[in-house]
């Protein structure tokens, strides 16, 4: 009755439809707003010993490693905060608007870490900064899979997780570029993505679901006699997501997003600290070497997921990167006591595995949320995990401590959290391989469906 009632609705057949330009605009802004989060992101870990060591006047490892920690802890705030909130903001006034915002927050903050005088300054800008990509980050996932359809939109998705990966071979490149005149200049490097909001100002529109959506909602306000349903409908999205209906589907995609980020950056993230513990210098060239080895294995990844998940789903495609993810980092960390050969290979390995992980989420997420939700699950799937890679962080400065300095036995430790991921993909249930919904007539029908099976 309730989906008859909705699906008679005029307002989705009134939907004017967007140009085909519309699709690639949301692509590109998503792809270049992803770009320059994973290089302003990953600034840190690269300039992090020579910053930290400037900052705090020691070159003591366990120092660096700890004060190192809580800066990243701060950064892992920001970003859990930015998520939840501008997430469930882009939901409220639109996706556009929202983008922009977070843009010009994490690159004018990224740029303030150059003028950080001491490392609570560092400390409280990387907090900015995390803020921004984080609400950043979620949209992208959103207005892909609002914006595309059909195995177009798995592609897109996948390609969309590629920027991160040419966002650390940019960090590479500067680092090779710049870091000979110092840290802080990689860090005003950061500014440019705000370049990116004029481009999204002019060419960037909301998509269908959304205009669909906020229609609906306005309808809804204007008159008295609503359902129970209806009422519902009104609700704040995260209230949405922990209703009976949801509220499982909410926890397991969260855990996978928690797994999948907890063992980037409280784990592999460290990998160019750790390399300049192995060369005991400040090794520009090979931190260089080794993120670029490492993106180049995420490009890689990100064009595979298409296929693996069209070959054996989505559930199965998440299997593989978190329990690979695993191995890898376990045996690198263990086994690597050098820079070489070894250490690159496994660099090139953990960037397939790990890109894994996230393309698939990215493709996933939009199959089991609703648009009127979508963004808020997107902030919970990708900020959730950063409030615990917060706490892991400040627990790896002490694992450090514990390891007599050691970056590798520490983050070997903290690469176990892959088995949260691996565990929750088989709790997750498998993605249908279209978009859950454009609007509420959809949410009805998969309702509907579900009751009835």
């Amino acid at each position: 009755m309730l989906a008859n009632q909705i699906r008679r609705r005029p307002s989705a057949d009134l939907v004017k439809k967007k140009p085909v330009s519309s699709k690639w605009h949301a692509f590109i802004a998503s792809w270049l707003g992803e770009t320059f989060d994973a290089m302003d992101a990953s600034l840190y870990f690269i300039a992090m010993v020579p910053a930290v060591s400037e900052l705090l006047h020691t070159h003591s490892d366990t120092q660096v490693g700890q004060v190192g920690s809580y800066v990243l802890a701060f950064f892992m705030l920001g970003w859990f905060f930015g998520a939840l909130i501008f997430g469930s903001l882009a939901d409220r006034i639109g996706r556009r608007k929202t983008m922009m915002a977070t843009i010009l927050i994490y690159s004018i903050a990224t740029g303030l870490c150059a003028l950080s005088r001491n490392w609570l300054e560092f400390g409280i800008c990387r907090f900015i900064v995390g803020a921004g990509i984080g609400g950043e980050i979620c949209l992208g996932t959103v207005m892909v899979g609002e914006f595309w359809r059909g195995k177009g939109r798995i592609w897109a998705a996948s390609m969309l997780e590629s920027s991160f990966n040419v966002g650390l071979l940019l960090s590479a490149f500067f680092n090779a570029v710049l870091g000979p005149y110092g840290w802080r200049w990689l860090f005003v490097a950061g500014v440019l993505p705000a370049l990116m909001t004029l481009y999204l100002r002019s060419k960037l529109t909301e998509s269908e679901s959304f205009e669909e959506v906020s229609r609906h909602r306005a309808d809804l306000k204007g008159r008295k006699d609503l359902t129970d349903k209806q009422k519902s409908e009104l609700e704040h999205p995260f209230k949405q997501l922990f209703a009976t209906q949801t509220r499982r589907r909410t926890i397991t995609t969260g855990l996978l997003g928690m797994s999948a980020i907890i063992g980037y950056w409280a784990c592999v993230a460290w990998i160019p600290a750790w390399i300049n513990q192995l060369t005991g210098n400040v090794a520009i060239a090979e931190r260089s070497w080794a993120t670029s080895i490492f993106s180049i294995g995420g490009l890689l990844g990100c064009f595979l997921t298409p296929s693996i998940c069209g070959r054996i789903g989505r559930k199965s495609a998440m299997k593989i990167g978190f329990g690979g993810s695993l191995l890898a980092a376990i045996l690198m960390f263990l086994t690597v006591k050098s820079f070489g050969l070894p250490l690159l290979v496994w660099c090139f390995a953990l960037g397939i595995l790990t890109n894994v992980q996230f393309a698939a989420l990215q493709i996933y997420i939009p199959e089991v949320f609703a648009s009127s939700m979508l963004a808020s699950a997107a902030g919970i799937t990708f900020g959730a995990g950063r409030i615990f890679s917060a706490v892991l962080a400040i627990c790896g400065s002490q694992l450090i401590v514990f390891y007599g300095g050691s970056y590798a036995l520490a983050s070997a430790t903290l690469s176990l959290v892959y088995v949260l991921g691996f565990v929750a993909a088989f709790a997750a249930e498998e993605g249908s391989g279209e978009v859950f919904g454009l609007g509420f007539e959809k949410v009805a029908e998969r309702e509907l469906a579900t009751s009835a099976a």
